[in-house]
């Protein structure tokens, strides 16, 4: 396809079994206001409907392409849609998601205003009840441009990875090499911007609510407080960051912000060791302090710069005693406040789980 003609932006869509939603994710995207899209829809070894219905809605608009391939993970999908796109900007939506009609234009307008390779924007949950406050505050970024390698933008500014709230330049994303990790059930899009925000030669924040997060009303209660289910997370944070400590050594991003690195991640999964027994923080900790030494150093532990992080990070270290709810909950306190912390014990009780990976 010639250069005059190719689309302003590739919309990847990956699709598995969501027959029910699909018709109205891709309205919204037919329907945006910037008409020269093209629209990727990967659908992933569904058993359902999906694939007949995308097929249908190709057959009506050639701006959708659809390919078809073995179920292989949401990761996967993406990708694939990547290595197609013709577009300039890349976008991502979930096919049980939807974004309003005018996302798009006012989205590369936004890059093309402030000379960006990314952007970031809003977006709100549906229905607005089953969203703890924490996840509302994660969809609602405030404006700003960030130059490469600002850690504020990863860390500061409420516009922590949710790979379907940004749009990315073509060119940086194949420049840099930068895809979803195959395989991860959780975070995939947490080790795919961390890369993207800190390769961007500058990314542009949008406050704008624009997505729509629908999360399902079926999934009622989710059990995630149990040993099993804590377990499967922890392993899950673990690779997550297994993931994303070798691509920032790949890219040479180690010496970025290191202490920050570290505090996010033992945020994510302080309250979980703080309920592990003594085996299994034992195991855990050798496993957060190998990572952590391999790629930071043995000095990793004083890295971070709050005192109640540093306790932590040296209980993990020593292995010798767990770390308790006392230090997790100073942890939180050090990091996100009181009122974050009261917040967190009200609404994890029974998240749906469509909440808890927004919470990631």
């Amino acid at each position: 396809m010639g250069e005059a003609s190719r689309p302003k932006a590739t919309i990847v869509v990956p699709v598995y079994n969501s027959a029910r939603s699909i018709q109205r994710c891709l309205d919204s995207l037919l329907a945006q206001s910037e008409r020269s899209i093209q629209v990727v829809c990967v659908n992933d070894g569904s058993t359902d409907d999906s694939l007949n219905v995308l097929r249908q809605i190709a057959q009506a608009d050639d701006r959708v392409l659809v390919i078809d391939q073995e179920n292989a993970g949401v990761s996967c999908a993406r990708n694939a849609g990547i290595d197609v796109a013709e577009g300039e900007t890349v976008f991502f939506v979930d096919a049980d998601d939807y974004i309003d009609a005018q996302t798009v234009e006012r989205v590369l307008h936004a890059m093309e205003s402030a000379d960006a390779e990314a952007a970031v924007f809003g977006g709100v949950c549906e229905p607005a009840d089953a969203a703890p406050k924490r996840v509302q505050q994660l969809m609602s970024p405030k404006a700003g441009a960030f130059g490469a390698r600002d850690p504020q933008l990863l860390f500061h500014s409420n516009a922590q990875p949710y790979a379907c709230r940004a749009a990315f330049s073509r060119e940086l994303l194949n420049r840099e090499g930068i895809r979803f990790a195959p395989g991860l059930a959780l975070g995939e899009d947490v080790v795919f911007q961390f890369a993207a925000y800190a390769l961007a030669r500058k990314t542009v924040v949008m406050p704008d609510k624009f997505y729509h997060y629908v999360m399902e009303s079926e999934s009622a209660t989710h059990e995630f407080n149990s040993a099993e289910a804590r377990a499967k997370k922890l392993d899950s944070h673990m690779r997550m960051l297994e993931e994303v400590l070798e691509d920032w050594a790949a890219y040479g991003l180690l010496d970025l912000c290191p202490g920050e690195l570290i505090t996010w991640f033992l945020d994510l999964i302080v309250f979980d060791l703080a309920r592990l027994d003594a085996d299994g923080f034992h195991r855990v900790a050798a496993r957060v302090n190998m990572d952590l030494t391999t790629f930071l150093g043995t000095v990793w532990a004083d890295m971070p710069a709050k005192g109640a992080v540093r306790r932590v990070a040296h209980k993990l270290v020593a292995a010798t005693s767990g770390v308790s709810m006392a230090d997790a909950t100073l942890f939180y306190l050090s990091t996100r406040g009181l009122k974050a912390c009261l917040e967190l014990f009200i609404y994890s009780r029974a998240l749906p789980p469509a909440a808890t990976r927004l919470l990631k």
